[in-house]
């Protein structure tokens, strides 16, 4: 391994790590076991649980997630977890973030909501900030590598991601929290648990919350309403029924990311302009040529979104050895974003598509360039069912079902007008009565697009238990099938001038073999090896035509394009190792993850074109250690470790003759090292814990020519439990410190996908694209939180 140079925290981590391979050989064997029902000391921070599956696997639990600012997101829960490399845009989690497992991005790992898959279903990629409240999550898991055989995905090549919310309460209760912090930060939480009712068979609760925070940099602010509402129905000993529902609506203005020369020149803190861009007048029979200003205008740097999911459960136990089940889902989203301030230019003539752009700026004439409000739509209606049969016979527990849902993916890019006062006709650009027309009457689009994808999955899974239970063999088989059927309308977007469709189907049948062994009642080994896959996104589809000329308001002899990008696969294997006694708990792996025609989303320098390559084979591998310790009734430890060397195999083809040099080079955003650690006090009264995170150096581009220093980051968490007063019942207050010592920082803006530079802007292609972007690190923040129940 070359730059073999762990930090001081990373050893100090790895120290920790170590020592139960010692205590194994003198503690006494008979003390601790290996269940979930008896969960050791070593568990006691929530930040490690006793895992059963033979697979790399790590969990958070409640005992955690409760620590947290309540308005964190999923990202900022799993950050100390072993070879999760995460990064918030702000302290609070509510301008969302980015997220890489092994090398592997979000939009490599599947994320699920009680089961239900809640990535993109074009492209795959994921927006934390809109899944969940804190407070109503009691499970947030990773499994590292290998996609569990029944997941609903067929875009995790790299792991998946699992979100559980907590079942409802079964006695009456109101839970109020408020949280004040610094930036005018606010969250107000209110749930509402019903309590077991008719006849003890039902429960429910239902939870509302909002929150807003003003960005730490640069005017604007996030602001932020959830809903969340849950029920479960047992009428007898074999029927259970579930169901769940989200509802988020968010406005969030985005904070500016810089490039390397634009932080050296104005410094970090730069950010959207304050001042609104104003008009020219405009003047009857003359060219109005409007410009963008270079500082973008905060109000129209935004991201409205809103979504709910539906999700279901009905479970039917036939007999002791035979239970059925179905899982349907519905998902909605609806939103736009980023800089949605554009100009157009007016026309009316036989050689633009349906005559050009009407008259925007009401001169009367169509000789103008203007500034409207535009910003790409993205609109999806995604239903879908997961049916299980699960049958344990002899020594055999067998899961069998289908997965299939069909997502139906609207894009379009309309514009609206603004005023001279920072005001767009119709921010959310829902209100078509407001939206630019073309000369024939409709309606402008930049893009306009409808994919309708249509995923399955068929599997089988056997844990078979031997030895007398020592030994658990868990093989599974899935055949994961995705259809995309992509239709473009004609409109004014770029090579986008005529109608076309595209029908493309990625299927692989994917084995998977996992094995646990029980040393002892403390100590078991397992290994896994998996086959994983990832479709490519729906925006290879994209500007396929080329040529042609717009003759009468139609583009003719254009030539559509094949898409050029593959899908992606990966095999993943394992080898691990897991202890767990009254006080410690251990879990170790080395794994080796062989990548076939990875995709990465680059900018080309050269062309100017942002676009999806299969940049060839990765071969990744490494080590992730992680374990927790409870020195006493009071005090415990947990310490994560993690070694990635992740390397492209090739050089980057970016066209028929020209090659980047990207052979050898380690993946951007990949950190070789990554350690996490925390020192927790809890008591009866006072509690709190002390995190740190260390983010070894990584590169920005695929030819490894520009870099992101090394950070280390600590937060803290101080709270005090109140004795029972009047009505109000558990009161406590909590405060949480992020970047305790306000440390400088960078990270790659990535996106929320696997998007990179292909190589550093240099004085040789100055003026060409654009440098990698980075977003400046959160300073210090503090809140408080008050809790109670009532």
């Amino acid at each position: 391994m070359k730059n073999f140079k762990p930090t001081q925290l990373a050893l100090l981590v790895g120290a920790l790590c170590g020592a139960p391979a010692l205590w194994a050989q003198t503690a006494p064997t008979d003390v601790g076991r290996i269940a979930v029902e008896s969960p050791a000391g070593g568990t006691s921070t929530g930040l490690i649980v006793q895992e059963e599956s033979p697979k790399a696997r790590s969990s958070v639990s409640k005992a955690h997630l409760e620590t947290l600012n309540p308005s964190s997101n999923p990202y900022q829960a799993i950050e100390l977890l072993p070879g999760v490399n995460t990064f918030s845009q702000d302290a609070t989690g509510l301008f969302g973030g980015g997220l890489r497992v092994r090398g592997a991005n979000s939009d490599q790992m599947g994320f699920t909501i009680n089961g239900a898959p809640v990535n993109d279903s074009g492209s795959f990629t994921v927006y934390p900030q809109e899944y969940s409240d804190t407070e109503n999550l009691c499970e947030v898991f990773v499994t590292q590598g290998s996609t569990d055989t029944e997941a609903p995905h067929v875009g995790a090549s790299g792991g998946n991601v699992g979100m559980v919310t907590c079942a409802p309460a079964d006695k009456f209760r109101v839970r109020v929290s408020q949280s004040l912090g610094n930036l005018n930060y606010s969250k107000s939480f209110v749930r509402v648990d019903t309590g077991k009712f008719a006849n003890d068979t039902a429960k429910a609760y239902i939870s509302y919350s909002k929150a807003a925070v003003d960005k730490f940099k640069g005017p604007g602010k996030a602001d932020k309403e959830h809903i969340d509402f849950g029920a479960d129905f047992k009428p007898n000993d074999s029927i259970f029924l579930s169901t769940s529902f989200l509802y988020n609506k968010a406005l969030n203005n985005n904070i500016r990311a810089l490039t390397y020369a634009q932080i050296a020149a104005s410094g970090g803190r730069l950010d959207n302009s304050a001042t609104p861009p104003v008009h020219l007048t405009p003047v009857n029979g003359t060219a109005q040529i409007e410009a963008v200003p270079a500082d973008n205008y905060y109000e129209f740097n935004v991201n409205p979104f809103k979504n709910y999911l539906w999700t279901g459960k009905a479970e039917y136990k036939a007999s002791k050895d035979i239970s059925l089940s179905a899982e349907p889902y519905f998902w909605y989203g609806f939103g736009t974003g980023g800089q949605e301030l554009t100009t157009l230019a007016e026309s009316n003539a036989s050689n633009k598509v349906a005559g050009g752009v009407r008259d925007i700026n009401g001169d009367g004439d169509a000789l103008d360039t203007v500034m409207v409000y535009r910003g790409s739509v993205t609109r999806t209606y995604r239903p879908g069912i997961t049916l299980k049969s699960n049958v344990h016979y002899d020594n055999h527990n067998i899961l069998a079902g289908y997965w299939y849902e069909r997502a139906r993916h609207i894009q379009t890019q309309p514009a609206v007008r603004i005023d001279n006062f920072g005001n767009a006709a119709d921010r959310w650009l829902e209100d078509e009565a407001s939206f630019l027309r073309l000369q024939n009457g409709s309606i402008y689009q930049g893009r306009d697009q409808v994919t309708v994808s249509t995923g399955s999955s068929l599997f089988v899974q056997d844990s078979i238990t031997l030895m007398q239970d020592k030994l658990n063999l868990q093989l599974g088989l899935r055949n994961s099938e995705i259809k995309r059927d992509f239709n473009n309308f004609s409109n004014q977007g770029t090579g986008q001038g005529a109608d076309y469709a595209v029908s493309k189907t990625y299927s692989k049948t994917l084995p998977s073999l996992g094995a646990r062994f029980t040393l002892d009642a403390q100590q078991q080994v397992f290994a896994n090896l998996a086959q994983n896959m990832k479709a490519p996104g729906n925006f290879s589809y994209g500007s396929l035509m080329t040529g042609g000329t717009v003759v009468n308001g139609v583009l003719t002899g254009a030539t559509q394009r094949n898409p050029a990008v593959e899908m992606e696969t990966s095999t993943n294997l394992d080898l691990g190792y897991r202890f767990a006694n009254e006080a410690w708990t251990f879990s170790g792996s080395v794994y080796y993850i062989d990548f076939q025609n990875r995709i990465a989303s680059a900018y080309d320098q050269v062309s100017g074109i942002k676009t999806d390559y299969n940049v060839g084979d990765v071969k990744t591998k490494g080590f992730e250690l992680e374990s927790g310790y409870k020195f006493n009734a009071n005090w415990s430890m947990y310490g994560s470790l993690a070694y990635t060397d992740s390397k492209m195999q090739s050089d980057l083809r970016t066209s028929a003759t020209a090659y980047e040099a990207s052979a050898g080079k380690q993946m951007p955003d990949t950190p070789e090292w990554l350690s996490g650690l925390r020192l927790s006090y809890n008591s009866s009264s006072w509690y709190g814990n002390v995190d740190a995170k260390f983010t070894g150096k990584s590169y920005s581009t695929l030819v490894n020519d520009e870099s992101v220093d090394a950070n280390t980051l600590v937060n803290l968490t101080v709270g005090y439990r109140f004795a029972n007063i009047g009505f109000f019942k558990n009161p406590s207050i909590q405060l949480n410190v992020s970047n305790l010592f306000n440390e400088d920082y960078v990270r790659i803006n990535s996106g929320s996908g696997s998007q990179f530079t292909t190589r550093a802007l240099t004085s040789a292609t100055l003026g060409a694209g654009s440098s990698p972007a980075y977003f400046v690190g959160a300073p210090r923040f503090s809140a408080v939180t008050f809790r109670s129940d009532f």
